[in-house]
């Protein structure tokens, strides 16, 4: 078995080639930011400094950042293929080159005003309208700004209402106010006449914003969901998880999430259920279908592809916190090894999910309450380019485990092994397809004792 288990590593590592070293010109210890490209962003929150990094060409450039801006995201320009930084300003927002900062919209709204700590990405770049140019949503408490692109790089602007949930809480007789929704709107036709729309979700809420003939209505849509939402019988809390088209049929299915209320450290066994409620034009259907629960500071999501189908599969996660765990944690400075359950449920045309897994997977993550659960060392992409999903973790200091997608099990029984020397922060490796070739490479970020931080790839 070891004999095997070395022939095994050995042929994953053959299959793989190092890219070239590349020392960043800022300091940074937050993880690199990705763009669904070779293009990745490096960000120091504190300092206010922003790298642009092309992995393809391994190089990189600091932007100029000024003492007002908010935040960035990135985004395309028209006559440019290149993924360049959106920075929000107190004036509304810029496109950042090293050379040139060019406003592209003015803006008042409210995340304009926003009093921020940290420098860091804020998402309020998306493409309304599916022509591969990128357009800016700006919200407000009641009225919200949408700049479009058009063909020649220019913005217009459209103005809807739109009411941004609020929430109040009490402390020593002061009052806060605070709103928790989603940025960003998904875009997708939600009526099924051929324009694309705006849905937006909050805790308790879903609204839409039409598309039609001359752009967007003025105003959103409030939608009927089929259940009750925030505080319900039993002690629990309902609220929306997620909203997609889990079966492909061209509407939005609506996932939500059921939790105890609990105190101190019973959340950690508590149960979490989710139920799915098929979509249909304008709506959702009224049956919810149950679908497989979690355990404390587990979760659920339904995200990847492992068996190449074209349907996506669904995802639990419980974790085994108990109080050796929390006694490890507070003698570790707040990390430790867990024991982690992995299910993974193949979607079944027309019978979606099943009650009993595909498959399991049991291993042990080194978790860092400081970074709170995305602190977990595993990651999913195309590993070896068959269209399928991988499910990649780090096993140790210097080990990445790999178990590749199948089309009978979703994941296959043996686990491949990369032996090479990994940033201590689990949150410094990640996925990115450098060359373009259908096979996601792995991205590290270093920090030596110095604050020198450089980059290392390692090509599939």
């Amino acid at each position: 078995m070891k004999y095997k288990a070395i022939l095994a590593t050995g042929i994953i590592l053959s299959s793989h080639a190092y890219g070239a070293q590349l020392p960043l010109k800022i300091e940074t210890d937050s993880p690199l930011l990705l763009t669904d490209s070779p293009i990745v962003f490096a960000v120091n929150t504190e300092k206010k400094a922003l790298e642009r990094i092309d992995l393809s060409l391994n190089s990189s450039q600091k932007l100029p950042i000024s003492a007002t801006s908010k935040g960035f995201h990135y985004g395309y320009i028209a006559n440019s293929k290149e993924v360049q930084a959106f920075v929000l300003d107190n004036s509304g927002v810029y496109a950042v080159t090293p050379n040139k900062t060019t406003r592209l919209v003015e803006s008042d709204s409210l995340l304009t005003r926003l009093q921020v700590d940290n420098f860091e990405k804020l998402e309020f770049v998306l493409d309304v309208n599916n022509d591969g140019l990128s357009d800016i949503y700006l919200p407000g408490f009641t009225q919200n700004e949408l700049f479009i692109q058009q063909s020649n790089g220019q913005f217009e602007k459209h103005n809807f209402e739109y009411n941004l949930p609020l929430r109040s809480h009490t402390y020593n007789e002061s009052l806060e106010i605070s709103t928790n929704f989603t940025s960003l709107p998904t875009v997708h036709d939600f009526n099924a006449d051929g324009f694309s729309d705006l849905v937006f979700r909050t805790r308790q809420e879903i609204a839409v914003l039409y598309g039609n003939k001359s752009g967007f209505a003025d105003k959103v849509d409030y939608i009927h969901l089929p259940s009750t939402f925030g505080k319900i019988a039993g002690k629990r809390i309902r609220t929306t998880q997620d909203l997609l088209d889990i079966n492909q049929d061209g509407h939005l299915d609506l996932v939500t999430r059921i939790r105890p209320v609990t105190e101190g450290i019973s959340g950690l066994e508590a149960k979490v259920e989710y139920d799915l409620y098929l979509g249909q034009p304008k709506g959702f259907n009224s049956g919810a279908i149950k679908l497989p629960h979690t355990i404390g500071a587990g979760g659920m999501r339904i995200e990847y592809d492992f068996d190449g189908d074209g349907l996506l599969d669904l995802q639990t996660l419980n974790v085994d916190i108990g109080l050796t765990t929390i006694a490890a944690m507070a003698l570790g400075g707040g990390k430790a090894d867990i024991d982690v359950d992995m299910h993974f449920f193949k979607q079944h045309p027309h019978t979606l999910f099943k009650t009993t897994p595909s498959t399991e997977k049991e291993v042990e993550l080194e978790i860092d309450m400081k970074r709170s659960m995305q602190g977990m060392p595993y990651y999913t992409g195309d590993i070896n380019g068959d269209k399928k999903h991988d499910l990649v973790f780090k096993s140790g200091d210097e080990t990445l485990s790999i178990y590749f997608g199948t089309s009978q099990s979703l994941l296959g029984k043996e686990r491949k092994k990369i032996n090479h020397p990994l940033p201590k922060n689990p949150n410094d490796i990640v996925l990115v397809d450098i060359d373009e070739n259908g096979k996601k490479d792995f991205v590290f970020k270093y920090e030596d004792k110095q604050g020198q931080v450089k980059i290392e790839t390692l090509l599939n």
